[in-house]
C-alpha cells in the first residue's frame, strides 16, 4: 500500500522573533482521496495530541502561532492550518529562554540501511532546562514524551500518522526508529569557518 507524506510547519515567535519548525509525517496507508481533508485532520490531531507536548519543551517566552499541514507525496495539496491568538499558546517550561540562539538539537535516527538521518532544532531552551550546559532530567523526559509519541504515531483518517525523515537529496521519506537529544546545548555553527582558515 502507498504511504502518504505530509509536511507540517510549527510557526511561533520567541520574544518577537519568528521561529518555524518543519516536521514530516508519514500516513500509513495513504488515506487517498482529498489530500487537503487529510491534512486538515492531521493538523487537528496535532493540535489535540501534540501541541501540549510541544509547549512542554518551550520556555515561557516562546509562543506558538499556528500549525500548518499539507500533503507533499505522492500528490500535493493546499495547506490546512490551525491558528492561535497572539500569546495564547505559550511555552510551559516556566522560565525565559536561555538565549535567542541556543537551539537544542534532536537527531532522528532511521532504520538500518537508510543513510539520511533527520534533525529537529528546537526554537529555544528554557533557563531551567539546562545546568552547566547539560539538559536536566525533567527536560530529557519532556523531549522523550514528544518524540516517543510522534514516532509511535496516532490515528488520522483511518491511517497511522508518524514522524518521518524526509531527504530532499533523494526525494524520499523513511520512518524514524529512535531519536537522540544532543548531550550539550550549543549554537548552530555549521556555516562557521574552522579556526586558522
Amino acid at each position: 500500500m502507498a504511504i502518504g507524506l505530509y509536511r507540517t510547519e510549527w510557526k511561533g515567535q520567541l520574544e518577537g522573533q519568528y521561529r518555524e519548525n518543519v516536521m514530516y509525517w508519514r500516513m500509513n496507508p495513504d488515506p487517498g482521496g482529498n489530500g487537503f481533508d487529510t491534512a486538515n485532520q492531521l493538523v487537528i490531531g496535532l493540535n489535540t495530541t501534540f501541541k501540549p507536548l510541544w509547549l512542554a519543551l518551550m520556555p515561557a517566552t516562546y509562543g506558538l502561532s499556528a500549525i500548518f499541514a499539507r500533503q507533499v507525496g505522492p500528490l500535493s495539496s493546499a495547506y490546512a492550518s490551525v491558528d492561535y491568538a497572539e500569546n495564547a499558546e505559550l511555552g510551559t517550561r516556566g522560565a525565559d529562554a536561555a538565549s535567542q540562539q541556543l537551539c537544542p538539537c534532536v537527531t532522528l535516527i532511521p532504520p538500518m540501511g537508510v543513510k539520511s538521518a533527520g534533525r529537529v532544532f528546537l526554537p529555544a531552551v528554557s533557563k531551567t532546562s539546562i545546568n552547566l550546559n547539560v539538559p536536566v532530567a525533567s527536560y530529557i523526559t519532556a523531549i522523550g514524551n514528544f518524540f516517543n509519541a510522534a514516532i509511535a504515531g496516532f490515528s488520522v483518517a483511518g491511517a497511522t500518522a508518524s514522524l518521518a525523515i524526509f531527504s530532499r537529496k533523494t526525494n524520499t521519506s523513511s520512518e524514524v526508529s529512535t531519536f537522540n537529544l544532543s548531550p550539550v546545548i550549543g549554537y548552530q555553527r555549521k556555516r562557521a569557518r574552522p579556526i586558522g582558515n
